[in-house]
């Protein structure tokens, strides 16, 4: 079903930046050009709070062929995506070789689209269902498929939401469900800049719907003005936060508020002053932000271009430190974090995708999994 929507508008003022640098064993003229937004940045004594640290990471799985999406089982496995050959594979709770689920009918490829995001439904024990954002030959839809019992097959079951413009590049793709019980969605802009303030397109844009594809409200449509959302975390406090790849100038973390929007294409990060400022910005040779989670108090954002793990500590929609980055260029690629049933993360790289910018050779096993310990 193709929707219709009312786009809300509010402007803000971008005002001076406070800069965050990343980590201290770097020059300072080495060091990334991170901002943190006036206001969004907390009080003094919540910034001198210690911060999350990592512990030693380890190998989950390996030989991933351009895996995407990544999502968790009631029994502590996970399912991943491979975004071309739109296969499922399920990765065993403590590591082991990755076993294929089945393919997803209707996925047609392109450079950066394919078998994308890939949600667990919340009653996945009894109904089986993980949701899916797919590219198709004429449009992207969100899709629900069947596992079966013995994880050995698949099938299509439905489709939530159609008419999403495809396109080569800007899928966005990120699917997650939020602690309201729905099914929240980043899509891209297709390429094509006017989509994000395009009252009928769906591209650009935070979307939110049921599980039964049913709409809360009378749109799907849930924030506006995005170029290219491919994070969304929430925070124990219902905080919802996305990561947004931008062009040239800003990447962005921005909190997601209904009805908001987010300025692109007038606005990009920094740059410019129409629409809800971001909480944070990077550089996109330091980020191209993908995956993210929220864990411990801080986001833990995968960076492509940047090859590495950005964590900005924050607490109700505020960044309150400096942000630190961790594994730049021992990994390569990073395109999904997630949080398992422990409270570890698991990192998704991404080296075997060669059709996109930002590169990498791949190593002997990629692409692989890393579980990395977090100490509160």
């Amino acid at each position: 079903m193709r929707y219709l929507f009312h786009r809300s508008l509010l402007a803000t003022t971008l005002a001076a930046t406070l800069s965050l640098s990343a980590c201290s064993s770097e020059s300072p003229e080495d060091k990334p050009a991170t901002q943190a937004v006036p206001g969004a940045t907390a009080t003094a004594d919540r910034s001198s709070d210690p911060i999350a640290t990592l512990g030693e990471p380890t190998e989950i799985t390996t030989g991933l062929t351009v895996p995407w999406g990544l999502t968790f089982l009631p029994d502590g496995s996970a399912l991943v995506s491979e975004r071309d050959s739109a296969l499922i594979k399920r990765i065993p709770a403590h590591g082991g070789p990755p076993r294929t689920v089945g393919a997803v009918p209707g996925v047609v490829p392109k450079a950066e689209g394919g078998l994308l995001g890939i949600a667990a439904s919340p009653d996945f024990a009894t109904d089986r269902t993980v949701y899916a954002s797919v590219t198709g030959a004429d449009e992207n839809a969100i899709v629900a498929l069947r596992i079966a019992e013995d994880f050995r097959s698949l099938r299509r079951d439905r489709v939530l939401l159609d008419g999403i413009q495809t396109a080569e590049r800007h899928h966005g793709g990120r699917l997650a469900i939020g602690p309201d019980g729905h099914l929240w969605i980043g899509t891209g802009d297709a390429f094509e800049p006017e989509n994000a303030a395009d009252d009928s397109s769906l591209n650009g844009k935070v979307l939110r719907i049921r599980t039964d594809g049913t709409v809360p409200g009378d749109s799907p449509v849930f924030s506006t003005g995005h170029r290219n959302v491919q994070g969304i975390a929430f925070s124990p406090d219902g905080t919802a936060y996305a990561s947004e790849l931008g062009h040239r100038a800003w990447d962005e973390v921005n909190v997601l508020r209904a009805g908001d929007d987010y300025g692109w294409p007038e606005t990009e990060g920094i740059e410019g002053s129409t629409g809800t400022a971001p909480i944070w910005t990077v550089h996109p040779d330091d980020a191209s932000p993908s995956g993210m989670a929220y864990a411990a108090g801080s986001l833990w954002i995968g960076a492509l271009g940047g090859r590495r793990l950005w964590q900005p500590p924050v607490h109700s929609g505020r960044v309150t430190g400096e942000a630190v980055e961790h594994y730049r260029g021992e990994y390569g690629r990073i395109r999904t974090v997630e949080v398992a049933p422990d409270g570890a993360l698991w990192l998704v790289t991404s080296n075997t995708d060669r059709s996109t910018w930002g590169g990498v050779d791949p190593k002997p096993g990629d692409d692989r999994i890393l579980r990395v310990p977090v100490n509160q």
